[in-house]
């Protein structure tokens, strides 16, 4: 499992670093899928409105019918080139319960948790 979060992380730096805009684009994010397939996106920050990397990912996962999330990661970029782990935000904790519950959420370069842990007691849409 450690090689597999040592490799997410890898691959949000990557699509940061190829994206980075500053106040625009400074956040990557990675999704693994059970499929295997890795998806990647970054931030988008706007005038009125940012759109966390998280969101756009999955959308991407989503949009290609590989909804089965199991791991993910976002990873800040700062202008001197150094790097965050990011925990999720508030609305991105709500996307994974939602969607993705079980998926397994790196928080830190050695520490990661599953989704539905991230909110407890979160309210649930009835069906």
């Amino acid at each position: 499992m450690k090689k597999d979060m040592q490799g997410l992380i890898k691959e949000a730096k990557k699509i940061i670093d190829k994206r980075y805009k500053n106040n625009q684009s400074v956040v990557g994010c990675a999704v693994k899928t059970k499929s295997g397939k890795i998806y990647t996106g970054v931030s988008i920050n706007a005038q009125k409105i940012n759109l966390c990397s998280e969101w756009i990912t999955i959308g991407q996962a989503f949009s290609e019918g590989d909804s089965d999330i199991e791991m993910v990661v976002a990873v800040r970029k700062y202008e001197d080139k150094t790097y965050e782990i990011y925990p999720p935000c508030a609305l991105c904790r709500e996307l994974y319960v939602t969607y993705c519950p079980k998926a397994d959420v790196i928080i830190s370069e050695k520490k990661m948790i599953k989704a539905d842990r991230l909110l407890p007691h979160a309210w649930k849409k009835k069906k």
